[in-house]
């Protein structure tokens, strides 16, 4: 469903990513993990066409982001890590019109709506309310429903659970290993490492710009040498260069 074929990214002077290769197949939920500035959120950015690649390419169904951007565009659901709303609109208007831009039918909209906002408990409660009294959890919520109303078959999500309360942040996690047992396939980046190791099926390691460990946490421990290590302690291990 996704894949980076020798992807690169450079900033003026600086490689903000360097070469990166991977493939992300249906059903499978893989998480990005890495210190600040190592270039995940670059990667979200080039992955969902809001960057252009220095080098290399996305590939999104088999299809190119850069040269199909609006082919590829229509199977991707994309989460930033600052969820963006109009302030002056509704919970409920501002979904209406993410799903009219996206070309989904009003009555289609309403039952989708309806349904994605009972994932979350008091959710329906507040859509009739202006996004600028929105607390950051609510407003955290309001684009996950954003982001899955067009029945996407490919989620990017930069930090799914910041602002969450606890259970919101379960809910959010069956929501989305639910998504990746329909077929759907996911790229996750986020510093919650407990999160990552409850629904990832795969991690890479991103580290100035390159991947320098990725897989199950049965083979990185393998890797690693250490038998029963926590994500938060492979991600020491190899942090460190071992």
């Amino acid at each position: 469903m996704l894949r980076f074929d020798g992807l690169s990214k450079r900033f003026a002077d600086q490689l903000a990513l360097d070469s990166l290769s991977l493939e992300i197949g249906p059903g499978e939920i893989y998480g990005l993990i890495g210190p600040n500035g190592s270039g995940k959120t670059t990667t979200v950015k080039l992955a969902t066409g809001l960057y252009r690649p220095t080098a290399g390419r996305v590939l999104i169904a088999g299809i190119d982001l850069g040269r199909e951007p609006e082919r590829a565009k229509r199977l991707l659901g994309y989460i930033p890590d600052e969820p963006f709303a109009y302030e002056r609109m509704s919970g409920r208007e501002f979904l209406h019109l993410v799903g009219e831009l996206w070309g989904v039918p009003q009555a289609e909209r309403q039952t989708a709506i309806a349904r994605l906002a009972d994932l979350y408990d008091g959710m329906e409660a507040i859509l009739d309310g202006h996004v600028e009294h929105y607390s950051r959890g609510h407003r955290q919520k309001l684009a996950i429903v954003a982001a899955l109303l067009h029945a996407p078959r490919l989620l990017i999500i930069d930090e799914p659970i910041v602002g969450l309360d606890p259970e919101s942040a379960i809910r959010t996690r069956e929501l989305l290993t639910g998504f990746a047992a329909g077929g759907g396939a996911m790229l996750v980046c986020t510093h919650t490492l407990g999160f990552a190791e409850a629904i990832c099926h795969r991690v890479g390691l991103l580290q100035n710009g390159r991947l320098v460990a990725e897989g199950d946490l049965a083979s990185l421990r393998v890797r690693a040498g250490v038998g029963h290590a926590s994500l938060e302690e492979l991600y020491l291990h190899f942090a460190a260069g071992r």
